[in-house]
């Protein structure tokens, strides 16, 4: 007899209609990289120049390779002849790529290049205007000019493009073939739109809605899957707590063992680690069977309320993990960022609130309800584990962290729609050095900004961002600027 296929909201078993069975794989990029010559040029200079040609750009993809190592570099060869660049479209699309890197080697004409790209003008464009050396040789010969005049090539395919409405969004980068810098660049570019095709995968959980009276956070799923990515899925408030009735002891002494090994406990009680280390178990189980990538809930009067307990631990050894993202109020536009800044940072970033500030320092204090990866503390042994000191609902005293954030170079960011559509907020800090935690029973950053601490407020606030930024560790305000341009949003940066 066939198994009776039935939806996530109703289903005991663990096979549903509506949620796909394995979540997608990620696989490395593909890097479609095509390198022109012009046929006409070798039998002009015969016996050195197509060589050397050959040479240069063999130069480029073993560096692009090197700069791209999480991903795939799909080269056809040097294409010269019409037929070669129609050989090299059809490889590249049997191939499937996703971004195409063009490189002239010399001047070519327009056409060999938009009979290659005929097929890929839904997929990024990066023009490498390159050339052997990063300065002119006064005692040249024409062989060499010929050798280095990939210029006059890109500024008339560049031409031809915006004549013919051709990638729009074309990215140019200029450097020699051993330019560093050059290639770091690239690296940042295909970065970026690795982690803007995965999103489009992720598959987020709702629990509950958006905190009332938090309107800056609203959202619509069409909008959302239409522009950034995700997909949004709505999880019956029920469904965790049917995992969170079912949590063995074994698993809840487990997660208090976790608890105290891990960190410096004070003034709770043993039941108040015993109901946060049992949402623990609940939400990861929530997360594992609803194949859920990241999960967004209501804690206030909600979960909290139901549950007796915070889901602070829970969100923290999650996010120590790295396998989920989590957050909290709803804030689902906070959680995409949280996912994005995590793909192209490594780790989970904090979740935080702008706070008062600080002229002499030119300075925010920046705090939020305690969760935050415990790598992100000044001194892991400084973290403190508390009351949460905001009681909603709570039988007991909640599970709470509280630390200041390391020293380091910061991003921040977040999401907003408004009434011209989605933007997104990047913005380059640093994390001064607080030699003691703040004592607030919160997790605490103070953050230094790039422009005048006033100024930058009164401008933050009039642009109109939400009252939630996302803080990630390193500078990752290239990689989200050129996310924002993949998904066509607008961007407001500080740096």
């Amino acid at each position: 007899m066939n198994e009776i296929i039935e939806s996530f909201e109703t289903a005991k078993g663990n096979v549903f209609g509506d949620l796909l069975t394995n979540r997608a794989e990620h696989r490395p990029l593909k890097v479609g990289l095509l390198t022109l010559g012009f046929f006409e040029y070798w039998r002009m200079f015969p016996g050195s120049l197509h060589a050397n040609v050959t040479s240069d750009l063999t130069a480029v993809y073993e560096r692009l390779k090197a700069a791209l190592p999480d991903d795939l570099v799909v080269w056809p060869g040097l294409v010269d002849t019409l037929d070669a660049a129609d050989a090299a479209g059809r490889k590249l699309k049997e191939e499937a790529v996703d971004l195409i890197v063009y490189v002239a080697g010399t001047y070519c004409p327009d056409y060999m290049a938009i009979q290659a790209l005929e097929n890929f003008r839904h997929l990024p464009l990066l023009m490498f205007n390159t050339q052997g050396t990063g300065e002119i040789n006064l005692k040249t010969d024409y062989e060499n000019i010929l050798r280095n005049s990939a210029l006059i090539a890109n500024l008339q395919l560049a031409a031809t493009f915006r004549k013919m409405g051709w990638f729009s969004g074309l990215k140019v980068v200029v450097g020699a073939i051993g330019d560093e810098d050059a290639y770091a660049e690239m690296g940042r570019y295909a970065r970026a739109y690795r982690a803007y095709i995965r999103l489009r995968s992720v598959n987020i959980g709702v629990i509950g809605h958006v905190f009332r009276g938090m309107y800056d956070f609203e959202y619509d799923k069409t909008t959302i899957k239409g522009t950034l990515g995700p997909n949004l899925i709505s999880i019956q408030l029920d469904h965790l707590l049917s995992r969170f009735e079912v949590v063995s002891e074994e698993e809840i002494a487990d997660g208090v063992a976790l608890a105290r090994e891990s960190f410096n406990i004070v003034g709770l009680e043993e039941d108040d680690i015993r109901k946060a280390s049992r949402l623990y178990a609940a939400l990861r189980s929530t997360l594992e069977r609803f194949r859920l990538d990241a999960l967004t809930l209501l804690g206030q009067h909600y979960v909290e309320q139901k549950t007796g307990t915070t889901p602070y631990l829970a969100n923290t050894l999650l996010h120590e993990e790295g396998r989920y993202v989590v957050n909290t109020e709803g804030d689902i536009h906070g959680l995409i960022m949280m996912t994005l800044m995590r793909q192209l940072g490594g780790e989970v970033p904090a979740f935080a609130e702008w706070g008062e500030y600080d002229e002499r320092l030119n300075a925010l204090l920046m705090v939020h309800h305690g969760y935050a990866n415990p790598a992100y503390a000044r001194d892991r042994s400084s973290v403190k584990v508390n009351r949460s000191p905001e009681q909603w609902g709570l039988q007991g005293a909640g599970f709470g962290f509280e630390y200041t954030l390391k020293p380091g170079v910061v991003t921040i960011s977040h999401l907003i729609v408004d009434a011209e559509g989605y933007k997104m907020l990047i913005v380059r800090g640093e994390a001064l050095d607080i030699a003691d935690n703040i004592p607030c029973e919160e997790i605490t950053a103070v953050v230094k900004f790039p422009v005048p601490i006033k100024a930058f407020l009164a401008e933050l606030i009039k642009e109109g961002f939400a009252h939630h930024c996302i803080i990630g560790y390193g500078d990752l305000t290239e990689e989200l600027s050129y996310v924002a341009d993949f998904m066509g949003i607008r961007k407001v940066t500080y740096l």
